[in-house]
């Protein structure tokens, strides 16, 4: 007596749908965390004559999203005297960014015309916050 073991569609549909709900819902859950602004990653314009405000992005860590709106919305206000910069530790000059000036996810460096730090903060609690924040020390 011998079995035959057969398999149903049914869970080779059931397999199938998992894999792809699964793809979606990771592809949506990396979409969501892409950088949400346009700013330059450029460093090399830190020190060329016009102030720089460098936010770092771990863009696995959620603290730096809100940071991000907040430079969206007091950029107006500064576009004309701070550069804004974002850098990301996903890229080796992020990394290096992070280790030399010791920060993490949603944390920024003012810089001068120059290029010499004029201060770090942690994550602003809110626009006005990072706006009394370059006010400050502009």
């Amino acid at each position: 007596m011998t079995q035959s073991i057969t398999k149903t569609t049914g869970n080779t549909g059931i397999r199938t749908l998992i894999i792809v709900a699964t793809t979606v819902l990771i592809g949506a859950v990396l979409w969501l965390l892409l950088p949400k602004g346009s700013f330059s990653n450029d460093l090399t314009r830190v020190g060329q004559g016009k102030p720089a405000l460098v936010m770092l992005r771990e863009v696995h860590v959620m603290g730096g999203d809100q940071v991000m709106e907040q430079m969206q919305l007091i950029h107006a206000e500064f576009q004309d005297s701070v550069e804004f910069l974002v850098v990301h530790t996903g890229q080796p000059d992020g990394q290096a960014f992070a280790a030399d000036h010791n920060i993490s996810d949603g944390s920024l460096v003012l810089f001068d015309a120059q290029g010499q730090v004029l201060g770090r903060s942690a994550r602003p609690e809110s626009p006005d916050a990072l706006r009394q924040f370059l006010t400050e020390l502009l």
